[in-house]
């Protein structure tokens, strides 16, 4: 079961960060700025925590510079996923890889793995 709020020690505990990186994320990325409470502590919700896992993953995983997740996450705040997408078919698959692919604004490496996945899909 999900709780409503984490502590921060359970927030770098799930992240695998330092306290102290997590404070400078939030210095950093207006994006996350977690409730707090009368007596200053910090609360962290479960979209707060999604939030850390996507900017943990552009600096750390992609090895964005801080100033391009930056405009990473604006580009997601602006329009992030309104419903959750649903593959019925294989064709269904193909559009939302289709869709993907306008996406990633010329990316050869997005690209490619994109393509290969189609590929998949049609030889199966």
């Amino acid at each position: 079961m999900k709780k409503r709020f984490y502590r921060i020690r359970e927030v770098v505990e799930i992240l695998g960060i330092t306290a102290s990186t997590l404070r400078y994320w939030e210095d950093e990325f207006v994006q996350l700025e977690p409730e707090r409470t009368p007596s200053r502590q910090r609360r962290y919700t479960p979209e707060d925590i999604e939030m850390c896992k996507l900017i943990k993953h552009l600096l750390r995983d992609k090895g964005y510079s801080l100033e391009y997740a930056k405009k990473e996450l604006e580009v997601y705040r602006k329009c992030p996923p309104r419903n959750a997408f649903v593959c019925k078919s294989a064709d269904d698959a193909i559009n939302l890889l289709g869709e993907v692919a306008k996406m990633v604004d010329g990316n050869p490496h997005a690209e490619a793995r994109i393509k290969a996945v189609e590929n998949w899909i049609n030889s199966n």
